[in-house]
């Protein structure tokens, strides 16, 4: 596919820069005719630069279908000239399992401060529970501070996921 040897790398209204790729050496005497046959000179400018394998491609009139009409043309010059697409880069992955085994005295080392976690946030949510109810009735209740108790409850309810955080297997994807 002849089109993947020319990459729009710029574009302005009525102009665009194209880097032009090729698997086989690009034939630029040859392109440069065949350009010149596609593109007639008094709608379009154009320039390719061979050191840096760019063509700027500019059209003279705003007609809505002059970047089709350039790019099919530019497409059908590579083509002619004997342009070949480059071959696709390859991404090299590497995959590396890294198994976390816990060891027996790291399981007993954690087992206490996962019970500590655990009781502290039940009881954060248990105050949290409290406040909430308190909440309820104090925004009910004139005069009564029922909006600061229910912020009070949600800085404790995550305060309590936070405490647990560290010690909860992550979600199966």
């Amino acid at each position: 596919m002849v089109s993947t040897c020319a990459e729009l790398v710029h574009a302005l209204p009525n102009r665009w820069r194209y880097r032009l790729r090729s698997a086989t050496p690009i034939q630029w005497d040859q392109l440069e005719q065949e350009l010149g046959a596609a593109l007639p000179p008094g709608q379009w400018r154009w320039r390719l630069n061979r050191h840096c394998s760019t063509l700027l491609l500019e059209a003279n009139t705003s007609a809505p279908h002059q970047q089709q009409q350039g790019w099919q043309s530019l497409v059908a010059a590579l083509a002619r000239s004997g342009a070949t697409p480059p071959q696709p880069d390859v991404v090299q992955v590497r995959v590396q399992v890294v198994r976390e085994w816990p060891s027996h005295l790291r399981h007993w080392f954690l087992a206490p401060a996962n019970l500590v976690s655990f009781l502290a946030a039940s009881g954060l949510l248990g105050l949290a529970a409290f406040l909430l109810l308190a909440g309820i009735v104090g925004l009910i209740l004139p005069l009564a501070p029922g909006f600061p108790l229910l912020l009070l409850a949600f800085v404790l309810v995550e305060t309590a996921f936070k405490l647990r955080r560290p010690f909860t297997a992550a979600p199966a994807l």
